[in-house]
């Protein structure tokens, strides 16, 4: 036992237990360590700058529909940084005891590093666990560099490198604009504050995040916690919790970690229902004779059409943002009349029909009062059912910590939904759970907010399994978190701006897709053209419409949105002419089919996202890492979407390797790794591919047949 250990204590009131297969420790001198995991730095602790710290804090949290201003004082911070080390079981155990002398016996840590056995995903592996007593506020700091680069962090938009920056975690609406200096975000803001958003803002946030080092953090905490990049020696967790567990993973490369951590987190289908590669998924709304209309326009003109997307299937109502569905999830005959014959007729036509749902429930609606009735919403702090303001009306939110509330709504899915023909669904929101909202069976709202659209998503995988189309019926949903990835079929990236913004536009979509599928998740699209419309301030443009669309050819699903102001977005309808060049896009989509497949049997099989960074196929190539906005789509195709309006050509850099762009008649070879500047004209959004790709000659065939 090393000299000033305190034997003599019995009360521990902040014990912490590591559990390692390998580990390395050095210590120079007395109250200074480094813990290495497989030879890369995990813990380093000096006097100065200590791997542990607790203490208090005052926190409030104001909801606005879904928008969450969080205000924090912390009035108190201990940092532990006396450190004493127990060697006696290496090299099997390893143990130290942190504390601070002011403040001793109250508050201490406890380590205890074991070997276990070898894990089936990872290279090595390590548990971490920290119990606070006394306290509840706890910063827990992992060893960093000013080199190294940090991913995940679950679905953000902004930045792909985390490093340099901090993110809460804490479900939310994502704002309208997310960028605080922006002319828009400061718009929404004086009109309603917390609704623009900030680069941190997500509905998927996820405690999880990768080193370049090649190993990855797994956090398990449910509550408020922040994950802080911004220091060039430490990777800081900061919980607002007694309790942390972390586990900890690593392999010999980045790929080999990113498959492991979504093999390790999801449970994808090996297969996506068939339907979704017969053309686009076109949304469209407004009643039965509307929507076959605006059907057959597009057949008219050649689009490939998978399905038709009727969001107001249930009916709808206007609200200041626009028109929004009517939150009973049933069919609307009034809007809809003989919609059971239609989706009937157009199955036969190999077209699907596919609605919206979401897991709360508009108090004008009969299926509010018998939700209402059995006990099956959440509550208030005085016991009665939380009617809560979604934007111009009140509903109620499914309790699913109730087994029975549960499986009442998974059979509402079942029925309403499966049962009436519906192939596919937007199982949307999730985000809006306020702190003083009161669960049947967790008594912590504070976890119950982040907890919520896990048990939403395993709602509707329930519905899917019992009714045994997990196959057949495609849900994509927008909102989650740890633990979510064990129920999702497909995400989306939510309610983006009809605009070019970095922030919260185009752009912000790939960087959504890429930060998910390094946090546990491969598959993931998003809404063509955006979704978040302003009368006067944002509407959507025919070339964003187009340029999103032909970006998204290159994803595991193509679908469209009207957005919330349909009337004053152009839509792929508009024109005749917008319908070829989305008919060219679809066809080229229904090309690419096979493709597809061995893109999502690979996320399913060895956990390689759909889309990644090309650092992760690349990870020799140091200039690969600071790349965001170009994409792998499978192993073989490199894409690099128009970010900008009124572009003609465009720089992509392409990495080691030898590559050929899919619109260049002269076939020309490049070796990487290069830059170089291409043609990007309309409907030639830059994409490249392997010249040893086993699928050369189908990418040949999209050439000959699709090149302008």
């Amino acid at each position: 036992m090393a000299p000033g250990l305190r034997s003599e204590l019995h009360c521990v009131l902040i014990c912490c237990i590591v559990t390692v297969n390998s580990l390395t420790l050095t210590y120079p001198f007395y109250n200074k360590f480094t813990l290495f995991i497989d030879d890369k730095p995990l813990l380093d602790h000096n006097i100065g700058d200590p791997v542990v710290a607790v203490g208090r804090s005052q926190i409030n949290y104001t909801e606005d529909q879904g928008n969450f201003i969080i205000s924090e004082d912390v009035y108190e911070k201990i940092e532990l940084s006396t450190c004493d080390i127990d060697e006696s079981g290496m090299p099997d155990l390893f143990k130290a005891t942190c504390y601070s002398v002011d403040y001793f016996p109250e508050v201490s840590v406890d380590f205890a590093v074991e070997e276990k056995a070898d894990s089936e995903l990872f290279r090595k592996t390590a548990i971490v666990n920290i119990t606070v007593v006394g306290r509840d506020r706890l910063w827990f700091r992992l060893a960093s560099n000013s080199t190294e680069k940090i991913y995940g962090a679950g679905e953000q938009f902004t930045y792909l490198n985390l490093k340099g920056h901090e993110f809460p975690m804490w479900i939310r609406e994502q704002g309208v604009g997310r960028n605080l200096s922006s002319p828009l975000t400061e718009i929404v803001e004086t009109g309603s504050p917390g609704a623009g958003g900030d680069y941190h803002t997500t509905y998927y946030p996820a405690p999880i995040f990768l080193s370049t080092w090649n190993y990855v953090i797994l956090g398990k905490q449910e509550r408020y916690s922040i994950l802080n990049f911004t220091s060039s020696t430490r990777k800081e967790i900061y919980v607002h919790d007694k309790q942390l567990m972390l586990n900890v993973g690593t392999a010999t490369n980045l790929m080999e970690l990113v498959g492991a951590i979504n093999r390790e987190m999801s449970v994808i289908p090996p297969t996506l229902p068939e339907w979704i590669y017969n053309g686009a998924i076109v949304a469209v709304q407004g009643g039965t004779q509307n929507m076959l209309d605006k059907l057959q326009q597009c057949l008219d003109n050649g689009v490939n059409v998978s399905a038709i997307w009727i969001q107001d299937w249930a009916g709808k109502i206007e609200t200041p943002f626009g028109y929004r569905v009517f939150w009973n999830w049933r069919w609307n005959e009034e809007l809809y009349p003989g919609l059971d014959s239609v989706i009937f007729d157009l199955a036969q036509q190999g077209i699907q029909v596919a609605a919206y749902i979401n897991p709360h429930l508009n108090v004008e609606g009969d299926l509010f009062v018998e939700a209402d009735n059995l006990g099956y919403l959440l509550k208030n702090d005085k016991g009665e059912t939380y009617r809560q303001d979604f934007g111009g009306f009140l509903a109620g939110t499914l309790d699913f910590s109730n087994p029975l509330a549960k499986q009442w709504y998974a059979e509402l899915i079942k029925k309403n939904i499966i049962g009436f023909g519906f192939k596919g669904f937007m199982a949307d929101f999730g985000e809006y759970t306020p702190v003083d909202a009161v669960a049947t069976n967790s008594p912590d709202p504070y976890q119950f907010h982040n907890l919520l659209p896990v048990l939403w998503a395993s709602t509707v995988r329930l519905a899917l399994e019992q009714t045994d189309t997990l196959s057949s019926v495609l849900p994509w949903a927008r909102s989650g978190f740890t633990g979510a990835q064990s129920f999702h079929s497909m995400m989306w990236a939510g309610d983006q701006n009809v605009d070019w913004s970095m922030s919260d536009g185009l752009p912000s979509s790939i960087v959504a897709a890429l930060s998910l599928g390094l946090s546990g998740f491969g598959l993931s699209h998003s809404d063509i053209g955006g979704y978040t419309t302003l009368n006067g301030i944002l509407t959507r443009s025919e070339e964003l419409l187009l340029r999103w669309a032909e970006y998204s050819v290159f994803t595991p699903l193509m679908r469209t949105h009207e957005g919330n102001k349909p009337e004053l977005n152009h839509q792929i309808y508009s024109t005749n002419e917008t319908l070829k060049s989305f008919a060219r896009l679809s066809a080229i989509y229904t090309s690419l089919t096979p493709y597809h497949k061995e893109v999502v049997s690979q996320v399913a099989t060895f956990g390689i996202p759909a889309m990644s960074p090309l650092f992760l196929h690349h990870a020799e190539d140091i200039d690969s890492f600071d790349i965001q906005y170009q994409y792998l789509y499978g192993s073989d195709l490199l894409v690099a979407p128009v970010l900008h309006p009124s572009k003609t050509n465009q720089e992509v850099y392409l990495p080691p390797g030898r590559w050929m762009h899919l619109w260049d008649n002269d076939q020309k070879v490049f070796e990487g790794p290069v830059s170089v500047n291409v043609d990007a004209s309309m409907g030639k959004t830059p994409v490249f591919f392997r010249d040893n790709s086993k699928w050369i000659s189908l990418f040949h065939d999209i050439r000959n047949r699709f090149n302008l």
